[in-house]
């Protein structure tokens, strides 16, 4: 088959229909998909057990309205603070 030099008229550069040769992969997912596929699941668990830590750490925290969900950063910070006030209280009787 004969390769125009550019695409036809309402055709996407560089998007040319027409089947796929053999042998030939497109993008990364031919390359090593067993691999990434570990590495995706590895990260979606990673962030389960951070996303399920936080959320047991917003349950100690007391805020006000007390159904009111804090977003990570509000949690962070707020822990920190507590746990300052409390390191206070038990300093200070």
């Amino acid at each position: 088959s004969e390769e125009k030099p550019f695409p036809a008229e309402g055709e996407p550069f560089g998007l040319r229909g027409g089947p796929r040769r053999p042998g030939k992969s497109r993008g990364r997912l031919s390359r090593e998909p067993r691999q990434r596929h570990t590495a995706n699941a590895r990260e979606r668990d990673r962030t389960n057990s951070v996303n399920t830590a936080f959320t047991a750490l917003r349950t100690l925290i007391p805020t006000e309205p007390a159904d009111r969900k804090l977003s990570k950063i509000e949690t962070l910070r707020l822990a920190s603070s507590y746990i300052s006030h409390l390191g206070n209280v038990l300093l200070l009787g």
